[in-house]
């Protein structure tokens, strides 16, 4: 069984964390996988926005296999193959997987299936649009065994929500309700897992329809100046605006609207 699949279907790229046997925790072969998914989704020009969601009806990931990875990371034990020998090599592949060292500006819509816990929660941080199951649950139980979050939560969450919010998830290590986290603006939506499916491609197709180089320039002014004082930020914004106006885009979006069709947008 792959770990991590990669299904294209026409300009969207479904990525399936395909463990749920062991409720889809990420093994070394799920950090390879994830790295390479993401590279693949930046690389191919054809790729508008990706879905990242999970096997099974009860998990979408809790965290990493920690009697796996850690080990290894931390010197306790040598590579045994060829994937603990890339893994051991490259240390950095979490900041790839969790999309910090270098920053994904296509669109990326989580389809939660079930329970995020560790990883699974710091995971989801690295998405745009989060559709939870009904049943789904988050939480950061890391320091419960002594470690701490670190795979982008302890800066992200207090940035992405309200300080007591994120403070509860960091500190508390106890599982936060779906409902909750739509509460929290830790998720977009919260659906049966029924229609789970159903409301990621929905999203999924709204942005096809839209001009992918737009989106991303949005999405990057977004990332880019949030930790920007007023006057550098609004400067970048222009900038990424500037840009957008002298696409191929910008000039079929008007004309379709005159034209009273749809816009044929190309990503020129």
């Amino acid at each position: 069984m792959t770990p991590i699949t990669l299904e294209k279907r026409g300009h969207q790229a479904w990525i399936t964390l395909n463990r749920p046997q062991v409720k889809n925790m990420l093994n070394g072969e799920c950090f390879i996988g994830l790295a390479d998914a993401w590279e693949e989704v930046r690389a191919d020009d054809g790729i508008r926005v990706a879905v990242l969601t999970a096997a099974g009806e009860e998990h979408f990931c809790c965290g990493g296999d920690l009697g796996e990875v850690i080990p290894l990371w931390t010197g306790v034990r040598q590579p045994a193959n060829e994937v603990e020998e890339r893994l051991k090599a490259d240390p950095m592949i979490t900041d790839r997987v969790m999309l910090k060292e270098k920053p994904l500006y296509k669109p990326v819509i989580a389809a939660i299936n079930g329970h995020a816990l560790g990883g699974g929660t710091e995971l989801l941080q690295a998405t745009d649009i989060r559709i939870a199951a009904q049943h789904a649950q988050f939480s950061l139980p890391e320091p419960k065994v002594g470690i701490v979050p670190g795979a982008g939560s302890m800066v992200r969450l207090t940035r992405q929500l309200p300080w007591a919010h994120a403070m509860r998830i960091l500190l508390g290590g106890e599982p936060v309700s779906a409902d909750d986290a739509l509460h929290m603006g830790l998720v977009s939506e919260v659906v049966p897992l029924a229609q789970l499916q159903a409301r990621a491609e929905h999203y999924a197709d709204s942005i096809c329809r839209q001009a992918p180089l737009a989106l991303q320039a949005i999405k990057r002014t977004a990332l880019e100046t949030h930790t920007l004082p007023w006057a550098d930020a609004f400067r970048f914004e222009m900038e990424q605006a500037g840009a957008i106006m002298m696409s191929k885009d910008a000039r079929e979006g008007p004309r379709a609207f005159k034209e009273k069709r749809q816009p044929q947008f190309t990503g020129e």
